[in-house]
């Protein structure tokens, strides 16, 4: 044997042992570019009153300070700690890659992508078994820069003709589908830590087909200043498996590959009949999620700071109610979502954005969850019940029309002052009721409301603060009423306090306003009798 034959056959032996050695350490999913030790806890932001019809009676405000570094709060902190402000915060958490489909080592790559500054791809070059919705990484040493045209495609190598998907850099927004509705979304590529990550459009891959991936010069930059650029059919090759399990009480959702799906809102659409889990593991999942007609189904983060669902949808986007949140839920029932953190991105003065839209919910929960924006933040209605959350914004960010009970959360006002509630439930039961909770602030917070109505629209609004913790941001009205109207209006508080523990000082409260007595604020203090009957604990 010559010395270069033996030479190629060691470097093949080394390869293939490297390649099937899949029980050591793998590297971490990337963190997105804004999500620093900040954490998954920004600002928010959303913006001041927008052009739907329904916010007509809030403020109008144009122009509006941005939130202050105190309203982010760092992912290795409790639930009230603060931090510095990063926009588009959200940290992805180390996950665990196996079966071929972590990304591959720069060693495995050509010299043309590692010349270009790339040190792995995910899917891997020859990759298998993998799910039907990835994400498309591309990991360099640093920060990569995204470009302002060019494309990445992928082809169906059975049918290479014509690009399956496509994500094309000179678009600044896109349209989609999410659960059988159509969205504009934004562009779907993003910098998280070292890497360029594309996600394609819905359903655009099938299970158990053979893929490879083009990539434009100058689509995408490293950070020394190569530009990567695939255009053959073998650099960057994968393969899906045969798809879901049909049945499957637990569904596993991850973004390296190593879960039944790669995104949530392809293990939502395969849900059926019956009780049903989805786990979601560590990262930010970014876009709109929309799902109707679901029971008895849990949305489990695997880590309350690092499992994010973080993306920008609002007034402007997808007018309208129905589809300007970042999470839809619609005509469902005991729907839950547990440990995780929601955040709609989009910037103050965006208009209206839900972070988290249930409408329609009957029996529904969230659990230990962050939920984050601005104008909005929640849209509510059914009967919902909330625990151990944080929820933050500033204008209205709590509304809807149902029964919604919110025990020992915090509700965080960032930014400028705002308005916490708009009630605009009926006279026949009762609205938006938080027990042991505590209302925040970002530093130099006044005249902010505990909540607000048109009175000659929604006469009966029921909004009620039990044993809460108010900060001084709170104005002393407390309450503000417009419109004429109001006979039956239920602005309630009972043995208010402040951070200190001191009783606050109610004589100036609103006249249409009550403190309640110890027997109506123990009546206030049971979720059936807010939520009709239902007792979630």
């Amino acid at each position: 044997m010559t010395r270069g034959g033996f030479a190629s056959r060691l470097v093949l032996w080394l390869a293939l042992t490297v390649s099937c050695d899949t029980g050591g350490d793998v590297e971490p999913v990337a963190r997105d570019p804004e999500d620093s030790a900040a954490g998954p806890h920004s600002d928010g932001r959303v913006r001041d009153a927008g052009a739907s019809v329904r916010d007509a009676s809030k403020d109008g405000a144009a122009s509006v300070s941005k939130p202050s570094d105190a309203s982010v709060r760092a992912a290795d902190t409790d639930a009230r700690s603060t931090a510095s402000t990063n926009p588009d915060a959200g940290a992805a958490g180390e996950t665990d890659a196996g079966n071929g489909e972590s990304e591959t080592s720069a060693q495995a790559l050509p010299p043309a992508l590692r010349s270009a500054g790339v040190v792995a791809l995910f899917p891997a070059p020859a990759g298998t078994d993998l799910c039907a919705d990835p994400p498309l990484r591309i990991t360099f040493s640093a920060p990569p820069t995204l470009g302002s045209a060019g494309k990445l495609q992928v082809f169906d190598a059975a049918e290479p003709r014509t690009a399956v998907a496509t994500v094309d850099l000179a678009s600044k927004t896109v349209s989609d589908q999410r659960g059988g509705v159509s969205f504009v979304m934004e562009r779907p590529a993003y910098v998280e830590g070292n890497a360029a990550v594309f996600y394609l459009p819905s359903r655009a891959l099938r299970a158990e087909r053979r893929y490879f991936v083009h990539l434009d010069k100058g689509a995408l930059r490293g950070p020394a200043g190569g530009e990567p650029a695939i255009s053959d059919d073998q650099t960057w090759v994968f393969s899906t498996g045969k798809g879901s399990t049909s049945g499957a009480p637990t569904r596993k959702v991850a973004l390296d590959g190593t879960g039944e799906f790669c995104s949530l809102q392809g293990a939502v659409d395969a849900v059926g009949a019956g009780s049903s889990t989805i786990e979601l593991g560590r990262g930010t999942y970014h876009g709109i999620v929309y799902f109707k007609s679901k029971r008895d189904l849990t949305i489990r983060g695997v880590d309350r700071k690092a499992t994010i669902l973080a993306g920008v949808n609002n007034e402007n986007m997808n007018g309208g109610t129905a589809k300007r949140a970042l999470i839809g839920v619609d005509a469902s029932s005991n729907i839950t979502f547990v440990n995780l953190t929601i955040h709609n991105r989009t910037p103050q003065g965006g208009s209206q954005a839900e972070a988290l839209r249930m409408q329609s919910c009957d029996r529904c929960s969230v659990r230990d969850a962050d939920i984050l924006s601005l104008q909005d933040t929640l849209l509510w209605s059914g009967r919902v019940y909330a625990k151990n959350c944080y929820i933050a914004g500033n204008v209205d960010f709590i509304w809807g029309t149902g029964a919604a009970f919110f025990d020992q959360c915090e509700i965080k006002t960032l930014g400028r002052k705002g308005y916490n509630v708009q009630a605009r439930n009926a006279a026949g039961g009762y609205g938006y009721v938080f027990v042991d909770s505590k209302l925040t602030h970002d530093p130099g917070i006044t005249g902010n409301w505990l909540g607000r109505v048109d009175a000659s629209v929604y006469p009966a609004s029921h909004v009620a603060y039990i044993d809460c913790e108010l900060g001084s941001h709170i104005d002393p009205v407390g309450w503000q009423v417009t419109g004429a109207g109001g006979g039956s209006l239920r602005f309630w508080e009972y043995r208010s306090k402040s951070p200190s523990g001191a009783a606050v000082d109610t004589s100036r409260r609103l006249a249409a306003s009550k403190q309640l007595t110890e027997a109506e604020a123990a009546m206030m203090r049971d979720p059936s009798v807010v939520l009709g009957g239902w007792s979630p604990e």
